[in-house]
């Protein structure tokens, strides 16, 4: 397993190989554009068999998926680092690749969208009612227009 750290508050896990260089920097692009590397985080890059595992574990739901969000519920602040951690992102190279072969899109816009989605959970918002879906989708397309990527909302 491969480790980098982003800062001192951010921390990448390689778990499977597939996972290369260039989609490490579209994170590091994502965390800057999510105003996320002041918070903790920990993105776990991985397969379909450890996202399957996870989501039984935690979610009771027997399946991959291409990306889980564990937030932090205590959101303790911590005065040495000067942040609070926001929580855990795994995240399916399998998945995302079955994702954008259907698709036909790109991987690393896919990647992007997904993983702006999933840091999006870890800062409160969700999608449970149309209201917060709305706000939600939002503020993904506008991040994703930062990025240069089209809105993945539009049929």
């Amino acid at each position: 397993m491969k480790n980098y750290c982003f800062n001192s508050n951010i921390y990448i896990y390689q778990k499977e190989v597939k996972w290369k260089a260039d989609e490490i920097n579209t994170i590091r692009k994502v965390i800057k554009v999510t105003n996320t590397q002041r918070n903790g985080l920990t993105i776990r890059l991985s397969n379909d068999k450890e996202v399957k595992s996870f989501n039984l574990k935690w979610k009771g739901i027997n399946k991959s998926t291409n990306i889980l969000s564990f937030l932090n519920n205590n959101k303790v602040f911590s005065f040495e680092n000067n942040m609070i951690y926001l929580g855990d992102i795994i995240i399916s190279y399998d998945t995302l690749l079955k994702e954008v072969k259907s698709k036909k899109i790109d991987f690393k816009d896919h990647l992007s969208h997904i993983l702006i989605h999933g840091i999006l959970h870890l800062k409160g918002y969700t999608h449970e009612k149309e209201e917060d879906t709305r706000l939600m989708q939002n503020e993904e397309k506008r991040l994703l227009k930062n990025l240069k990527i089209k809105n993945p909302y539009k049929i």
